[in-house]
């Protein structure tokens, strides 16, 4: 049976009209609202746009104004003076757009922090052929941050993101603004790109003792050894005693690090279970205490094994290990009940 011919019609306009993926498409041009930037962005015309900021549509309804005013008592000074500020205008508004034009950006990393914290992103941003000056790029929710870039330059820009709960977090949209050289327009782009950093779940404050070593020891008592013989330095991180921070390394400005000793406690590697937490403990509690003691474990330089719903690390130290179990908490797919 052959359909009608308003029916073939009718499916020729149903093809043509806007649809949910026709917006959806449209949307993500204009406000790039997912991370579909996959390589390095060179920002051009069409990612760019421009439109007056408050000062500047104070000044044109100040130009028309004067306009009216020189045609009504036909003032050629008037006319020479309204002109001349349009003009101006016009270049700034071509400045402004040129100050974005060009620009290239590309990825670099995602930091990892604890829940609370804010969570840094670090992206490269680079000038071409022409100086750049007052460039504001946030990220997200972020705090802004501005920068000014010498020709031929490319420099790294760390962003931040407020990091209120544990899991992964995206960098989100990153919006580049600029109001150079007049204030009068603001032209803006953005980009998004599919960095991801890791916010650990915020650590349980005055967390109880690590439970007993697999072999069946006390693992405090490597806490409470002797540290007579200095194995190296390690990044500081939250939570270190104040004793073990290398204040020497920061007076000389090189940075925070914590001193890792060769200690002889016994004890054994830890075995830290969610299961084994008290009950009465909800999901986001008991993965705070897990975290707690993965930091005091590390610490102590005492080897630990970790076992959650989901997954299970065998037992292990240093900072690969560290950033493993941590990671394996802050993606761990338990919820509060």
């Amino acid at each position: 049976m052959t359909a009608p011919a308003d029916t073939t019609a009718a499916g020729a306009l149903l093809w043509w009209a806007p649809g949910p993926r026709w917006r959806a498409r449209i949307r993500q041009r204009i406000f790039r609202v997912a991370p579909s930037d996959l390589e390095p962005v060179v920002l051009r015309h069409s990612r760019i746009y421009v439109l007056p900021t408050p000062r500047g549509i104070a000044f044109i309804a100040t130009l028309a104004t004067m306009l009216v005013l020189s045609l009504n008592y036909a003032l050629s000074l008037g006319f020479v003076i309204t002109f001349l500020l349009s003009g101006l205008t016009g270049a700034a508004l071509l400045h402004t757009f040129r100050n974005l034009a060009g620009l290239s950006l590309r990825p670099l990393a995602a930091g990892e922090t604890f829940a609370g914290n804010p969570l840094q992103f670090t992206l490269a941003i680079g000038a071409g052929t022409t100086a750049r000056g007052d460039i504001v790029i946030r990220a997200g929710d972020g705090e802004p941050v501005s920068v000014d870039i010498a020709a031929g330059e490319t420099r790294p820009v760390s962003l931040s993101r407020n990091a209120e709960r544990r899991g992964r977090l995206g960098l989100g949209r990153v919006t580049l603004a600029t109001t150079y050289p007049l204030g009068l327009w603001r032209g803006w782009a953005y980009v998004h790109f599919p960095l991801e950093g890791v916010v650990y779940p915020a650590p349980e404050i005055n967390a109880p003792a690590l439970p007993p070593g697999m072999t069946g020891h006390d693992v405090t008592l490597g806490a409470r050894a002797s540290d007579t013989d200095l194995a190296g330095l390690r990044d500081y991180q939250a939570g270190d005693p104040m004793p073990r921070i290398a204040w020497k390394a920061v007076a000389r400005g090189a940075g925070w690090y914590t001193k890792q000793f060769e200690g002889s406690g016994g004890g054994g590697p830890v075995e830290l279970a969610y299961h084994a937490l008290p009950p009465n403990l909800d999901a986001e509690a008991r993965l705070a205490r897990l975290t707690a003691w993965v930091l005091v474990a590390e610490r102590a330089a005492r080897p630990f094994a970790i076992t959650l719903p989901d997954s299970a690390l065998p037992a292990g130290q240093g900072r690969d290990h560290r950033r493993a179990a941590l990671t394996a908490l802050a993606v761990c797919p338990v919820k509060n009940t």
